[in-house]
C-alpha cells in the first residue's frame, strides 16, 4: 500500500498483489426498492443503474520494507480515497481489457507498481488492471508472521464516480411473458454442490390472540413461489458475463427464465423440430406446471405445455429443433428473479470463480393479471430517484435550486438540470391537520447547498422545498413522470459539520388560516405594499448609485439618491426595508438594518447580510423603506393611517368585560 497522486489528489493505492491461495471475493450491488402486496404480487424499482463493487482479498507481505510501507500508510490514511486494482481483470501488455474502466493501474514485469493511466492512453506497454476508487469497509488489521512478514486482509468498497464496465453479454431469449420476452438464464449449475429446488412459500399471517388453542389466521389468495438455490463454477470470462447479466437485470428488478435443476419427466420418443407434442414416461408428473426446458447438454429450448393427455404433452408451439429421447432432459422452468440485491463471487484465480445464487419464482408475472399492468402497477418498474427543488421568493424574482439523489446529474423535459447531491428525506408525517405535515431532510454540506444558508443564517426570505419522485431513463439521463410527494417550508435545522438535518413543514399559514381573517391587534394586519395596504412600490422607491462597499464589514455607501417621493430621509428611515442591486447581471436583494442621514450627498447603509457579489462603484440600486406595523408609522411616515391601516390601535390590552378572580389556598389560624 503506497501513496500516489490521482486526479491531483493524494490517494493510497493497494499495490500488494493478492495471494490466490486465499479467496478473492467480489460483491456487486445495485440499489433498489421493492414492495410485495398481500397476494404476493410485487413491484420492483432500481434506484441506480451501475454496479457498486466491493472486494475482499489477502496479501502476503514478505519484506520489512513492504511491512513498513503498509504501517506508514495505515497511520497516514484518514479521508483520502483508496485505489484498488480489479485484479481478476488483469490483462497483458498490449492486450484489450475485458473489464473496462476510466483508469488503469499499470505494473512492471516484477509486479511492482508502475503508474496510473487513463483509458485514452491504451494500449499499454505494461500489464494493467482496471482501477476502482473507494475506501476500506473495515480497517485492515495486519497479522504478523515474523518481524519482517505479515498477512493482511483488505476489505474494499467502491464509492467513487468511476464505475467498471463488464463485457456486453446477450442471453438467449426465453418465452413470452406479461412484460414481453424474457431471457433464459445462461449459466449451468455445478452439481458438485446439489441445488435446492422445489420448495414453495406463501404468505400466511398467524397470530396468537387470546387464549384459544387455534391461531388467528389471515390468508390472501396467491400463487406459491418456488425458491431455487444453485451453485456455479465459472470459467474464463463467464464470471464477468454473470456480472453483466446481473446488471442488465437491475439486480432484483427484472425477471428471467430459470432452469430449476429438476426433472419433470423423461422423453419416451424422439422429438422432431416441427412436433407439437411430447411423449413422456409419466404425463402426470408435470402437475400444475406448464413451463419446461428441453436440453441435451448443448442446446436448450424452452416450451409451454398447453394440456396433458395421459403420457402426451401438447405444446403451445413446436421446439424448432430435434431432440433424441436418450440424450435429452426435460427440466422444470420457472420465471424468476435474483433473490438478493447483492451478487457474490469468489475467484480461485483470475480465470475461475464460484458463486452460490438464490432465485425466487414470480408466478404472477407469467401472464397478464386482471386489473394489473406489468411495468405500471406490478412487476419491474422504471428506475426511480428522489428530486429536491428549493426556492426562495424575493420582491424581484424566485430563485431555484434543483438536486437529485441519483448517481449522476439528470435533466427533465423542460430543460432543467437536477444536480446529483448527497441528499435524502425521512418519513413524511401526515395528519388530518395539514399544518402538522412534516419531514426531515438530511444532506452533507457542499458548495451551492441552500441549506448552508442557515449556518450562519443568511436567509432573509422563506426557503421552500418541493420533494418529487420521478422515473429515470438511464440511457438518456432524463427524468419524467414527476410525482410531487411534499411541499413545505424550512422550519429549523441542525448542523453537525459537515452534515445538515433540517425540518420541513407544510405551509401552515395557508392550510390553517386563523378565523377571523383579520386579527384584533394593535399593529397593522397588512404588510407594506400588499393589496389591502394600498401603497405601491413604485411610489416609494429611491434610486441610488454605489459609492463604495466594504466586503469585510458589509457597509454600503450610496450616492446620487433620487426619488419621485418627497419624503425626507431620516436616520433609520429604511430600517426593515430592503434594497435591490444588480451587479454583472446578478440581482441581489438584502434587508436593511439601518441607514444614516444624507450627508455631503451620500448615505451609509447597513445590511442584514453581506452581499454575495460585491457591487462596483456606480452600480445602480433601488431602496424601499421599512414598516413596523405601528399606527404612528402608518400615519407619519406613509400618510396611510386613515385610509388603509388594518389594525386596532386603541383596543385595550386586557378584556374589560372579564375580571380575573383569584383565591388563596392558604389559611390562617
Amino acid at each position: 500500500m503506497i501513496t500516489v497522486t490521482f486526479n491531483a489528489q493524494d490517494c493510497y493505492l493497494l499495490d500488494d498483489a493478492p495471494d490466490w491461495a486465499y479467496r478473492f471475493a467480489v460483491e456487486a450491488t445495485i440499489p433498489g426498492v421493492y414492495e410485495r402486496g398481500l397476494t404476493g404480487r410485487e413491484t420492483r424499482r432500481a434506484t441506480a443503474d451501475t454496479l457498486r463493487l466491493g472486494c475482499t482479498f489477502t496479501a502476503l507481505l514478505t519484506s520489512a520494507a513492504a511491512v513498513d510501507r503498509l504501517r506508514n500508510a495505515l497511520q497516514g490514511l484518514n479521508m483520502q480515497p483508496v485505489l484498488c486494482p480489479f485484479y481478476p481483470g488483469l490483462f497483458d501488455a498490449g492486450a484489450t481489457p475485458i473489464v473496462t474502466a476510466s483508469y488503469y493501474a499499470l505494473f512492471n514485469a516484477d509486479d511492482t507498481f508502475n503508474s496510473i493511466q487513463p483509458a485514452s492512453e491504451g494500449p499499454f506497454e505494461y500489464r494493467a488492471a482496471p482501477l476502482m476508487v473507494g475506501r476500506f469497509s473495515e480497517d485492515p488489521d495486519p497479522e504478523m508472521i515474523s518481524f519482517c512478514a505479515a498477512r493482511v486482509e483488505f476489505r474494499f468498497t467502491e464509492n467513487g464516480n468511476f464505475p467498471l464496465t463488464f463485457p456486453v453479454f446477450e442471453a438467449v431469449d426465453g418465452l413470452d411473458t406479461a412484460g414481453g420476452v424474457r431471457p433464459l438464464f445462461p449459466f449451468q449449475p455445478d452439481w458438485s454442490k446439489r441445488p435446492n429446488s422445489g420448495a414453495s412459500e406463501q404468505d400466511v399471517d398467524r397470530r396468537q390472540i387470546g387464549n384459544l388453542r387455534t391461531l388467528a389466521t389471515a390468508y390472501y389468495a396467491q400463487r406459491g413461489r418456488r425458491i431455487c438455490k444453485q451453485y456455479f463454477t465459472l470459467q474464463q470470462n463467464d464470471a464477468f458475463f454473470l456480472f453483466a447479466f446481473f446488471q442488465a437485470m437491475g439486480g432484483e428488478q427484472n425477471n428471467f427464465w430459470l432452469p430449476a435443476a429438476m426433472s419433470e419427466a423423461k422423453l419416451a420418443a424422439n422429438v422432431e423440430s416441427a412436433d407439437v407434442t411430447l411423449t413422456v414416461d409419466n404425463g402426470a408428473a408435470l402437475g400444475s406446471n406448464s413451463f419446461i426446458l428441453l436440453t441435451d447438454g448443448f442446446d436448450q429450448v424452452p416450451v409451454v405445455v398447453d394440456s396433458v393427455v395421459e403420457n402426451t404433452w401438447n405444446l403451445h408451439r413446436a421446439p424448432g429443433m430435434a431432440f433424441k429421447a436418450g440424450l435429452t432432459a426435460i427440466e422444470s422452468l420457472v420465471l424468476a428473479r435474483f433473490d438478493a440485491l447483492k451478487l457474490e463471487l469468489e475467484f480461485a484465480n483470475p480465470a475461475t470463480a464460484t458463486a452460490t445464487l438464490q432465485f425466487k419464482e414470480l408466478p404472477w408475472e407469467t401472464n397478464a393479471v386482471a386489473g394489473e399492468t406489468y411495468g405500471v402497477t406490478m412487476g419491474a418498474l422504471p428506475p426511480t430517484a428522489s428530486f429536491f427543488k428549493f426556492s426562495t421568493t424575493t420582491p424581484t424574482e424566485t430563485e431555484y435550486w434543483r438536486f437529485t439523489n441519483f448517481e449522476r446529474d439528470l435533466t427533465d423535459a423542460d430543460g432543467n438540470t437536477w444536480l446529483s447531491a448527497p441528499m435524502e428525506f425521512d418519513t413524511i408525517n401526515e395528519t388530518s391537520d395539514l399544518k402538522r405535515n412534516s419531514t426531515e431532510i438530511k444532506s452533507r454540506n457542499f458548495p451551492g447547498n441552500p441549506l448552508a444558508l442557515l449556518f450562519p443564517n443568511t436567509i432573509e426570505w422563506p426557503l421552500d422545498l418541493e420533494i418529487y419522485e420521478a422515473d429515470v431513463n438511464p440511457a438518456t439521463s432524463m427524468a419524467g413522470n414527476f410525482l410531487k410527494l411534499f411541499y413545505g417550508e424550512l422550519d429549523s435545522a441542525e448542523y453537525e459539520p459537515p452534515f445538515i438535518a433540517a425540518k420541513v413543514s407544510t405551509l401552515s399559514y395557508i392550510f390553517a388560516r386563523k378565523i377571523p381573517r383579520r386579527l384584533y391587534q394593535k399593529t397593522d394586519n397588512w404588510c407594506l405594499f400588499e393589496e389591502p395596504n394600498g401603497l405601491r412600490p413604485a411610489d416609494w422607491k429611491w434610486n441610488a448609485k454605489v459609492a463604495s462597499y466594504d466586503p469585510d464589514t458589509g457597509i454600503l455607501v450610496v450616492g446620487t439618491i433620487t426619488s419621485t417621493n418627497t419624503a425626507v430621509i431620516e436616520e433609520n428611515y429604511f430600517t426593515y426595508g430592503y434594497l435591490i442591486v444588480t451587479t454583472a447581471g446578478k440581482h441581489q436583494v438584502r434587508m436593511i438594518s439601518s441607514n444614516s442621514v444624507i450627508a455631503a450627498g451620500v448615505m451609509t447603509v447597513h445590511l442584514s447580510n453581506f452581499l454575495e457579489t460585491a457591487p462596483a462603484v456606480d452600480d445602480v440600486l433601488a431602496l424601499y423603506p421599512g414598516y413596523d406595523g405601528q399606527a404612528y408609522t402608518a400615519g407619519l411616515k406613509f400618510h396611510n393611517y386613515q385610509t388603509n391601516f388594518g389594525g386596532f390601535p386603541f383596543m385595550p390590552t386586557d378584556n374589560p368585560t372579564i375580571l380575573k378572580i383569584s383565591t388563596s389556598s392558604s389559611t390562617k389560624k
